[in-house]
């Protein structure tokens, strides 16, 4: 699998990942996995399928997001008071939410939500091995305007100067690799949005509900490194109170049961 990536895609030798107070990618990822906080350091290493489709930058659609299969590598060092057993638990998507905020120089602010399309956590001797989640960037709601504006700002950020939906329907996160130190873990992996690949890295825990693994946490992704460039002050300058911040910040539940 490696190799093939190496050849194809051209990633490197291998997924690295440093806390610092500055992430290269701007991506501050809370994605609270509690399960995680019981590991010893180590990296927690499954390649995803769907990593290694995305870091080629081709853009995540029903068929790829249908491909993605967790890849069980058995490179996994347990050590853990906590564990499941092993296999694949499905999103459900009913129940499991995404939560959006994004924010202007003025001072407003919109809020929405954005549904899952479809993913999975996979477990492999009995710990965390590699997960995926689909978006579906269609389903983006705002919650803070009445009929009319909110018609006009939900068609407007499923165009070209936003996401550009009608292109790109699904944005897509694959996990590949986690390392715990002291009671934080953080995983690693890469966040496509727009056919643009990211790398990312995120402090997780996780937690287990009868045999349910239940994920919470917070996120915010700038959006330019996504080609969002719609009053962005990194593509265009005196803006003024119109800029809109790059910055958008997420607010993830995630309920994954047993396939």
């Amino acid at each position: 699998m490696l190799a093939f990536v190496k050849r194809n895609c051209q990633v490197g030798n291998a997924v690295t990942f440093a806390v610092r107070k500055t992430v290269y990618f701007r991506f501050n990822l809370s994605f609270k996995f509690r399960l995680m906080k019981f590991f010893n350091y180590s990296t927690l290493s499954a390649l995803i399928v769907a990593g290694a489709l995305l870091s080629c930058n081709q853009p995540a659609t029903e068929e790829s997001i249908a491909e993605a299969k967790p890849e069980e590598t058995g490179e996994i060092k347990v050590v853990s008071t906590l564990s499941f057993p092993d296999g694949k638990y499905i999103v459900d998507n009913g129940t499991s939410t995404c939560n959006w905020v994004g924010k202007e120089a003025s001072g407003s602010s919109h809020t929405g939500d954005i549904g899952f399309h479809k993913g999975s956590i996979s477990i492999l001797n009995n710990a965390f091995g590699s997960a995926f989640v689909g978006i579906n960037m269609n389903s983006i709601n705002c919650t803070d305007l009445d009929e009319g504006g909110k018609e006009r700002l939900e068609g407007h950020l499923k165009s070209d100067d936003f996401f550009g939906t009608e292109q790109h329907p699904y944005a897509l996160l694959a996990v590949e690799a986690v390392k715990t130190k002291g009671t934080e873990s953080v995983a690693v992996g890469k966040l496509t949005i727009k056919g643009i690949t990211q790398p990312v890295g995120f402090p997780i825990t996780m937690q287990q509900d009868g045999d349910d693994i239940i994920v919470d946490g917070t996120l915010t992704f700038d959006r330019s490194d996504f080609d969002v460039r719609f009053r962005s002050d990194k593509w265009f300058s005196d803006l003024g109170d119109k800029l809109i911040y790059n910055d958008i910040d997420l607010t993830v539940h995630i309920e994954a049961r047993p396939e």
